[in-house]
This record gives structure tokens, sequence and C-alpha cells, in this order.
């Protein structure tokens, strides 16, 4: 029994995709609003959308980045709790200690399907998916230790799930002067750009309650009821406002607010699904007996619209010959999805031994609902043409069995 918790555990962490702007993120840790240049600055900051810059296209599938990650198992815990042929005290502790709450699960896939950029204007497209889901504490407490209370009550906020894919196509513009400000102050350019969304599906969980309930005279009982939406087939549309300012010849500074008017309205099969199961007054002489009344329906429901919740990001970027260190700090408006309401601080790092062997290194610092994040990148740049990977690790500084999660990425730049 307690491997096929622990296993299950696992396998929901690990089968989900979920949200990235673009693959290259991953190089710096997701502190790289100021980095993305070119066709990214479409989904980054169009503000950095420059006349002065090269044309880029993406090819197909070039870019890809994906994660998988949670808040509280690793594969050393997995390896070292089914090597056991009881759980002790401690053992039991070691699963469930750095939950807060509940096991939370997320990931995230990005992958270009084509794009060109041109003076201040870019226009791409790319394909993504997002999920995350919670498993409360309590479950797998109840799993492990018994019912050592008389009561346990299970909430949605801690119980839940959501998954989402769609493709875009995004056009941008930037490198717009606003006007009226006084010349010996640092300039200030803005950009914007919009998207056009093609929804692929949409699942999530609108009603979840649950309790169980045990003590001598009226035996344990137990109720679990959850409703959940499906949607395939819709559009939509979502923009982003930038601003972008060369304070010195080092230092940079930007702003962005994602998902402006962000929706995706399904249109061509809708369905509500349900499971309910109940049973009052078990004991255990009659455990062997028909105690459980369950149900499951499905329905067809009229089209529903998704939200995509605004997020803010402000960065700042210093710069030198041999490197640059950057700062973002990006904060949902509130849960989706798409979106965290805990808001996140990231750092990243961009070395130059060589010019044509870019080395980057990233760090995001962890919270109650996303783990520490560490990004390890190396490149290959020739001229305008560059290539590169990246390696992501959650929870631990070095990506091996200590992780609680692992992120992988590629990218292509070609520039003319």
């Amino acid at each position: 029994m307690k491997k096929l918790i622990i296993f299950a555990a696992i396998v929901c962490c690990f089968a989900s995709l979920g949200a990235l702007s673009t693959a290259r993120s991953i190089f710096f840790a997701d502190s790289y609003m100021l980095r993305a240049s070119g066709i990214e600055a479409n989904y980054w900051n169009p503000a950095k959308l420059s006349r002065s810059s090269p044309k880029e296209i993406w090819v197909p599938l070039s870019d890809f980045g994906i994660f998988v990650a949670n808040n509280s198992m690793n594969l050393d815990t997995y390896n070292f709790v089914v090597s056991r042929d009881t759980l002790q005290t401690a053992d039991k502790e070691r699963i469930l200690r750095d939950m807060d709450g509940a096991l939370r699960i997320s990931g995230g896939g990005n992958m270009s399907l084509f794009g060109f950029s041109w003076g201040n204007q870019a226009i791409s497209s790319s394909m993504n998916a997002y999920a995350k889901g919670a498993i409360s504490e309590k479950f797998l407490r109840l799993a492990l230790y018994g019912n050592l209370e008389d009561e346990y009550i299970f909430y949605e906020s801690n119980n839940n799930a959501s998954s989402i894919a769609f493709t875009d196509i995004t056009y941008g513009m930037g490198d717009i002067l606003i006007p009226w400000i006084p010349e010996d102050l640092p300039q200030v350019k803005a950009g914007f750009s919009a998207s056009f969304l093609a929804g692929l599906y949409n699942v999530s969980t609108q009603d979840y309650e649950g309790y169980f309930t045990s003590d001598l005279d009226s035996g344990a009982s137990f109720h679990q009821q959850i409703n959940a939406r499906v949607g395939l087939g819709g559009f939509g549309f979502k923009s982003m406002l930038g601003v972008h300012s060369e304070i010195t010849d080092y230092l940079e500074a930007g702003i962005t607010l994602d998902n402006i008017f962000g929706m995706i309205s399904w249109q061509m099969h809708n369905e509500l699904f349900g499971f309910y199961a109940t049973a009052d007054s078990v004991y255990a002489a009659n455990v062997d007996e028909d105690i459980v009344d369950y149900e499951d329906f499905s329905e067809e429901i009229d089209s529903f619209s998704s939200s995509l919740a605004p997020e803010l990001r402000m960065a700042v970027m210093y710069k030198h010959r041999y490197g640059s260190l950057s700062m973002d700090w990006v904060q949902g408006f509130r849960e989706s999805s798409v979106t965290n309401a805990t808001g996140r601080l990231s750092f990243g790092a961009s070395v130059l031994p060589t010019p044509m062997i870019p080395l980057s290194l990233g760090v995001s610092l962890g919270s109650s609902r996303v783990p520490l994040k560490v990004s390890y990148g190396i490149g290959l740049r020739i001229k305008h043409t560059e290539f590169g990977m990246a390696l992501q690790s959650f929870d631990s500084i070095i990506p091996g069995s200590s992780s609680k999660g692992v992120a992988f990425a590629t990218s292509m730049r070609i520039g003319f």
C-alpha cells in the first residue's frame, strides 16, 4: 500500500505540462524580461522590439522547453520509502514535512512554431500547455497514519486541478518613444503585442467537498464530491503592454503587464463531469457489505470562457562587456492555470568567457507554491546565429535525485 501511495503521488507530479513564455527563459530561471530581443520580445517586453536590431527568424520546433515539479517529493525520498518493509513515524514525516498543506504539482511546456522580426515589429506563433494541481496533505496523512482525529475536512483550495493548452499567433510593435520626457532624463520606450489564441482543451475543477469522521458511537462516515468542467476547441485573445528604458549605458529597467483582456471561449464541445461517494455509520463488522453509495455523471453544457489572469513583471539589468546581471519580479493577480498569485523573484547572469560561447546561470527563489529553481545553460554563437541548451533543477542546486523537478530547454536564433 505504501508503495502505491508514493508511486501515485510521483506519477501525478510528473504527468503534467505547464507554463512558459518562451523556452529560452529556462536558461535564466525566468529572469528574462530584459534579455528577450527580436521575436521573443513579443512575449516578454514588446518595447524592446527595436528598429536597430537585425532581422530574425524562428526555425519551427527549434525553441522547445518543458519542466515538471512539485513542492515535496524527490527521487531520493521515493527510493528511500519503497526500499523499506515498514514505514516508521520518521519515514512518514519525511514524506509530509514539505507539503505545507498540500502536495502541489505544476509543469510547463512551450514550443516555437514560426516567427519573424523586422525593424520594430514581429509576428510569431507557439504552442503552449499549462497545468497545476494540489492534493491535500490530510489525505496522505490519513492514508499513512489512519484516522487519528475524529474529523477530517477537505477543501477545494488544497484539492484541485486545472490544465489548458492553446496556440497563439502574436503581433508586436515596439521602440515607440514616449513624448514630453526632458532630454536630460533617461528616455522611455513603449511597445505592445496582441495574440489571437486557438484553444485546444481546458479542464478545471469547479466544485469539491469532502470529509471523513469517525467515533465509537456512530462509526466511520465519509463523503467525497467533485465536479470538473471540460472544454474542447475554442478561440480567444490576450495582449501585453511594456515599457523599457536605458537608464545608463550599463543599466536597463522595464515593466510589463501581460494577459490584458486574456480569455479563451470554448465552443466545440463542453461537458460537466461529476462524481460522488458517500458512506454512513460504517463499523468493522460490516466492512464487507455494500456500504458505499456512489454515482458519476456527465452532461453537455453551454460554451464558457477561461480567463487568463493579468500578470505584472518588473526587471532591471546591469550590462558589461563580459556579461550581465538581471533581476525580475513577477506577480500574478490571482491563481489560475497560467499564473500564481504568489510573487516570485528571480536572478540571471550571463558570462562570455569568449564571444562564441555564452554561459548562463539563473536562480528563482522558492515559496510554498513554487520550489527554488536553479538553471545552467551553454550556447554556441557565430555572428547572428546562436544555439543553446539549458538544464534546470527544482529545490536543489545541482540536478539529480534530490531535485523536486527538472526542466530542459533548447533554443536557436538565426539573424540576418
